[in-house]
């Protein structure tokens, strides 16, 4: 379990929760899912989520959460020929038919909960002019053992087609107090630059295209890694010990440092130093124009996001970054 300050672990409370809270996650931008792509990607999450932790799940068809025990099941899932996951029948006929969907797995653990969560959402979003967008994010508890998000992202990048990925801590945040919960959040990101903002109402098309900042694990897919510049720049990360490189099917694991870390801008270590070399590689690719995100923070400093983005970059405007050697 990584080590991060109270500063950053606390977070205001209001109606008895807190507004934002650390979790670990891991997240990839498929290229497309086929069926069997969606089931064994259940299978996965099996794997790596306690069978007591699997508990609800939702669809687009159903506007509640069901119990996995005992589910709400579609006219698709009555008929289904399965017994494994078939509740997530209506998820199935969704891809056969080049739709969006939505399908989640949930313990039920809300924000308040010490013992962190476990999620699964696995969308496709669609625009009549773009097609779909997909992207599948694990979520865990910040307890969960570090190394095996690296090993699952390496799983994922053997089997699926992905144009990106990344993993480590993030914000998540009380849905249903957004502006509250990222006003402090931004508050939270001036000081700690080592855990990410969730940003997947804003990007998945974008992702076709571009890359999430760097976080302590990344995923290049074989698009990026085939761009001449970036073949390039990726030779001064293979001679850095600290940053373990793997190369899988469908694209390149970037690990910044054994585990992950805050990256307290006012205890910056020698590490950050990776995350630099890493935003040098992604150079060009990197996110812009986007949101703003909510919260007063970033509503009233317009430039804020896109900052926050581009916050290892050398010419970053996020806060001048002290020389760290």
């Amino acid at each position: 379990m990584p080590g991060f300050p109270a500063a950053l672990l606390r977070s205001r409370v209001v109606d008895d929760a807190p507004l934002n809270k650390i979790l670990l996650e891991v997240v990839i931008y498929p290229k497309r899912l086929t069926v069997d792509d969606f089931d064994w990607i259940l299978d996965v999450y099996e794997a790596v989520c306690p069978k007591s932790r699997i508990k609800l799940f939702k669809i687009a068809e159903l506007p509640f959460w069901s119990s996995v025990a005992d589910p709400v099941l579609t006219q698709a899932a009555r008929s289904a020929d399965r017994s494994n996951y078939r509740f997530f029948e209506a998820a199935r006929k969704r891809i056969r038919e080049g739709r969006g969907l939505e399908a989640q797995l949930w313990d039920g653990c809300e924000i308040d909960d010490d013992r962190g969560t476990f999620s699964l959402n696995i969308e496709a979003m669609k625009r009549r002019s773009l097609g779909l967008a997909w992207y599948v994010r694990f979520l865990f508890p910040l307890d969960f053992p570090v190394e095996q998000l690296t090993r699952l992202l390496r799983t994922l990048a053997d089997r699926i087609d992905i144009y990106s990925g990344h993993g480590g801590p993030v914000f998540a945040f009380a849905r249903d107090k957004k502006d509250e919960a990222f006003t402090e959040i931004y508050a939270k990101a001036r000081r700690f630059w080592g855990v990410d903002i969730d940003m997947l109402d804003l990007i998945p098309f974008r992702m076709r295209s571009e890359l999430k900042s760097p976080c302590w694990i990344n995923l290049l897919g074989t698009s990026f890694m085939d761009d001449a510049g970036v073949a390039a720049r990726i030779q001064d990360l293979r001679a850095d010990a600290d940053i373990a490189i793997f190369e899988q099917r469908f694209g390149t694991v970037f690990m910044l440092a054994a585990e992950p870390d805050s990256l307290d801008r006012n205890r910056l270590a020698r590490k950050v130093l990776a995350y630099q070399q890493m935003a040098k590689v992604m150079d060009g690719f990197v996110l812009s124009g986007v949101g703003p995100l909510a919260g007063d923070g970033f509503i009233s400093n317009a430039e804020s996001t896109d900052e926050w983005l581009h916050r290892f970059s050398i010419d970053s405007k996020w806060l001048t970054l002290p020389t760290v050697q």
